[in-house]
């Protein structure tokens, strides 16, 4: 229940509420406008921390962000990698990772208060698509066996991110759709207690390599996934699929 003298849940913890994750190969005006419309709705940095994750090159150029972010160099040459990089650098109680592209809308300020007072697992939300319109973020255990949701609409506390974590950097786009089968499927009590706001949190462009490549890793590994997850009977299911559709390999 909140506190009706304590609205925003704030307390002694010096810890941020969230950490945002921005990994990015260039320093540009992208990424400037990614990270100014996180500082335009919540500009206390006490409160909502960005960790930028770049190449050792660039981090003299990110050192005119570093009063908006905490500048990290990555360690690994991949996206899952450099998302790996901030997690680790990071301090807040809650994840969010996000691509320099993307922009955070005013629904922030709303979220930050949830996570602050509410203490979910995980919070879910809608994604403007780019021209698409809104891609909705309600999780199933039945839509993420079929399709993944859109990362820029999930917020990941760091208890839950710890047990299911962190990202296999050998796939090359799906390593968080892997994240979310392991928490969606999850036996755990501590991961059933998500929310979901049918609010768009950010707008994605649409272009994003995952949006249109596979990952030749997680196809490998998903049959073992389901068996792990799910049960022997979806990874025969699978099977049974691909053997009809004449894709069994």
């Amino acid at each position: 229940m909140n506190d009706p003298k304590n609205p925003t849940g704030a307390t002694d913890d010096p810890k941020p509420v969230l950490s945002i994750v921005i990994p990015s190969l260039e320093i540009d005006r992208e990424l400037r406008r990614c990270i100014d419309s996180i500082r335009i709705v919540e500009p206390d940095q006490r409160r909502c921390e960005i960790v930028l994750v770049v190449p050792t090159k660039q981090l003299s150029s990110a050192d005119e962000l570093s009063a908006d972010a905490k500048i990290v160099a990555e360690t690994h040459k991949s996206i899952y990698g450099a998302m790996n990089d901030g997690a680790r650098a990071s301090s807040g109680r809650y994840l969010f990772f996000c691509g320099k592209d993307d922009i955070l809308l005013p629904s922030l300020k709303e979220t930050m208060d949830i996570l602050a007072t509410q203490s979910p697992s995980v919070l879910y939300h809608d994604v403007y698509w780019g021209s698409d319109g809104i891609y909705r973020g309600k999780p199933s255990r039945w839509r993420v066996l079929i399709q993944n949701l859109c990362h820029q609409g999930i917020i990941y506390s760091r208890s839950t991110f710890d047990r299911h974590g962190p990202y296999i950097r050998k796939m090359r786009v799906q390593s968080d759709h892997l994240l979310n089968i392991r928490i969606i499927w999850s036996k755990d009590p501590e991961d059933h207690k998500w929310q979901y706001r049918r609010t768009p949190l950010a707008w994605y462009s649409g272009t994003g390599l995952s949006s249109f490549a596979r990952d030749p890793v997680f196809r490998k590994l998903y049959p073992a996934t389901l068996r792990r997850y799910v049960g022997c009977w979806a990874a025969v299911s699978l099977r049974v699929v691909r053997w009809a559709r004449g894709t069994l390999r």
